[in-house]
């Protein structure tokens, strides 16, 4: 974390956040290492800062992680994604609808699967976040959102199936989870029609999932 080098702090970064999954060795080292090294004025290592602190998964990291959820760059707002995951705080869970309707497709999508399926934090403003992720142009936002809406056993889910299998012309397996979770009778026909117009040679795994149903 040192070096002149901007690639070997991004190792330096990715290295701490991996010292120990479960036993969590030399976690508070490793997260003031780690806060610090958000100060870095190279986008890419402050983005593995982020990420480690997402596997170091420490709450004291959040209040200086949340001062970086509208910085300019996408690649660091990315991160912040990352180190939010799975965490239940009022603070970390308003940066993740924020970053829910970010510009950048790929921290939306993380921001969903995190609102989505990574907390069991439920409130109006994290299913208005997974409501408004449900008409998002790409498909796999949708579904995370979707499975988020089960999750929470949402009373508009069924339709927002149904909406989705008519109107949309690629179907993310996402779907066919939320109706699992949901298993309400009134999508069966819908799922039978489903599996009859998909053109499922190509993904063995879809196919299996939706014949499950």
């Amino acid at each position: 974390l040192e070096s002149d080098d901007p690639i070997d702090r991004g190792v330096g970064a990715d290295i701490l956040g991996q010292l120990g999954w479960r036993d969590k060795t030399f976690l508070d080292m490793s997260v003031s290492l780690l806060i610090s090294a958000l100060q870095d004025k190279v986008d890419s290592v402050v983005y593995f800062a982020c990420v480690a602190l997402g596997n170091r998964c420490d709450e004291k990291a959040i209040a200086h992680v949340i001062k970086l959820a509208q910085s300019p760059s996408t690649e660091i707002r990315n991160g912040v994604v990352f180190a939010l995951l799975g965490q239940e705080l009022t603070e970390a869970v308003d940066i993740m609808v924020l970053l829910s309707r970010d510009e950048d497709v790929d921290t939306r999508n993380w921001a969903m699967f995190g609102l989505g399926t990574q907390i069991a934090s439920d409130s109006p403003e994290i299913r208005q976040a997974l409501l408004k992720g449900t008409s998002d142009e790409d498909s796999e936002i949708r579904g995370e959102a979707l499975v988020g809406l089960a999750n929470r056993k949402d009373s508009g889910i069924i339709e927002l199936l149904l909406n989705e299998w008519k109107t949309v012309e690629e179907v993310s397996i996402l779907s066919v989870e939320a109706a699992e979770i949901i298993a309400s009778p009134r999508l069966y026909s819908s799922l039978i029609e489903l599996e009859k117009t998909l053109d499922l040679e190509e993904d063995v795994f879809f196919e299996f999932q939706l014949l499950q149903l």
